[in-house]
């Protein structure tokens, strides 16, 4: 059987503005999904993320995910909740290097890591959303942006390791930080995988290259390929999950509470015209290509292209596809959020299985 696929989580944000770009109705909904709503006070938030954590660790997982988007909740400061509101679970935060100085990251980083004695890692990304990046004064389309991750990764760990850096974006002579970085805690480094060939700059220094579920077909494909450009670590691979004891119970679930409405197709459309990652083009085009994939893994909900595709099936179906794609190279499963928590109780059965 192999070595078992360690399970990650994604942390609530505070507001659901991905794919419209603002709250408002389809905010509400989704964030409610998401355990959280999109006008709710920091305290009501805080709570939301503590009841995330708690089914996070009840369920075995290691880490929680935290995305950055511009209209939610700074990664960092959520990654710091994710550490107070949790007893072991590590934060993943999401840094884009056209925003933030590898210096910068590794102060924090080592802070929070001395605060909490806790490992905090990194999602190094590009930003997803073209005209979120250009209201930001930075050019979407930049071919060196790989480069310049790669060396973004370089110099931070070089500044943990109270090292200097010379690399063709940073110049580094900075002391580490204070207190002094525990090598032991040094950080996991995570990137999404990309289409691009620049991308060979970056998979050499990841632990996991991540990734959005796919046809295994498409996944062994795409994991032969980023190995080739030099990925060693693996794949984490986020994926949503509905399950229950029978597939036919599951189904019902799934079409019942992920419904496409006439908002989500909207959504999806303006999410559809900017987007700049490649993990959600080929996401959004899974999604026209058919509803179902393989055996169980289901495009057929409301928000999929925007959201991550979802397993459905009884808690034996799930079990085995996910252990066909720990077969392709997946190490990490990346737990979408789920409708509500309480559906942590029926991931854990399926995990289980």
């Amino acid at each position: 059987m192999g070595d078992p696929m360690e399970t990650f989580t994604v942390c609530p944000s505070h507001a659901d503005v991905f794919g419209a770009g603002a709250a408002g109705a389809a905010g509400a909904a989704g964030a409610a999904r998401n355990g959280a709503s999109a006008d709710e006070s920091g305290g009501a938030y805080m709570d939301a993320v503590a009841e995330h954590c708690a089914a996070a660790e009840e369920l075995g997982a290691s880490a929680m995910l935290v995305y950055d988007f511009w209209q939610s909740l700074d990664p960092w400061l959520a990654g710091q909740l994710v550490l107070s509101r949790s007893s072991v679970l590590e934060p993943i935060v999401a840094v884009n290097p056209a925003l933030a100085h590898p210096a910068v990251a590794a102060r924090a980083v080592a802070g929070l890591c001395h605060l909490y004695g806790r490992r905090v890692n990194l999602n190094v990304v590009a930003g997803a959303k073209a005209a979120e990046l250009e209201a930001l004064g930075l050019d979407p389309f930049k071919g060196d942006k790989y480069e310049r991750m790669a060396d973004f990764i370089d110099g931070l760990r070089a500044v943990l390791r109270g090292e200097p850096h010379t690399g063709p974006w940073y110049g580094l002579r900075a002391a580490p930080p204070e207190p002094p970085p525990d090598p032991a805690m040094a950080p996991r480094v995570l990137a999404p995988g990309s289409r691009s060939p620049e991308i060979a700059a970056v998979l050499p220094r990841l632990d996991r290259a991540l990734v959005m579920a796919k046809p295994r077909a498409d996944l062994a494909a795409e994991h032969e390929r980023l190995a080739a450009g030099g990925l060693a670590g693996g794949l984490a691979m986020i994926v949503g999950v509905v399950a229950r004891d029978t597939d036919e119970l599951a189904w019902e679930t799934a079409e019942r509470r992920y419904a496409a409405t006439r908002r989500d197709a909207l959504t999806r459309r303006l999410f559809a015209r900017q987007v700049t990652s490649s993990q959600h083009r080929a996401n959004i085009e899974l999604a026209e290509a058919g509803v179902l994939h393989d055996e169980c893994l289901w495009y057929g909900a409301g928000r999929v292209g925007i959201d991550c595709p979802k397993l459905v099936g009884s808690y034996k179906t799930v079990a085995a596809a996910l252990d066909g794609y720990r077969e392709l190279g997946v190490r990490t499963v990346v737990l979408d959020l789920p409708y509500e928590p309480a559906e942590y109780e029926h991931i854990a059965k399926a995990l289980d299985a």
